[in-house]
């Protein structure tokens, strides 16, 4: 009898490391796995090597009246407060390299979320935003 009682226990503990070692089980039915964001943060010095590509589109995400006081050489203006914001976003070219930003960060950050839910294959966001790119010593282009 305890012979067969070890025989068990053992098969039962083969069993357990077995059942260990398998793949864990597939997510349920209707339940989706999140997927890891696409943009990237990046640092006023990496934003600027980025910038001289003339490849990239530089989007700026503030207010009209924001750009004007000041904005990048290059960029484009997409108020992201603006009505027409996720339309005009989703008619752009998916597969160009955008470089995000705003005054601080936050509504560049959110920006690039939505483009990532948009599937856009590369969306760069400036840490701090112009905030930061003018306290690099960067001067601002005045206007529209």
């Amino acid at each position: 009898m305890n012979r067969l009682l070890g025989l068990l226990m053992t098969s039962l503990a083969s069993l357990s490391l077995s059942l260990a070692a398998a793949e864990p089980p597939a997510p349920k039915a209707g339940k989706e796995t999140p997927t890891a964001k696409r943009f990237r943060n990046v640092d006023v010095a990496e934003w600027e090597t980025l910038r001289k590509n003339p490849q990239v589109v530089v989007l700026d995400v503030r207010t009209a009246e924001e750009f004007a006081e000041g904005h990048m050489p290059g960029a484009i203006n997409l108020d992201i407060r603006g009505g027409k914001f996720a339309e005009t976003l989703a008619g752009l070219d998916k597969s160009k390299t955008y470089l995000v930003h705003c005054a601080v960060g936050g509504r560049s950050a959110k920006a690039c979320g939505q483009m990532d839910g948009l599937k856009f294959e590369k969306v760069v966001n400036l840490a701090g935003g112009i905030t930061a790119w003018e306290k690099a010593g960067n001067q601002p282009v005045k206007g529209r």
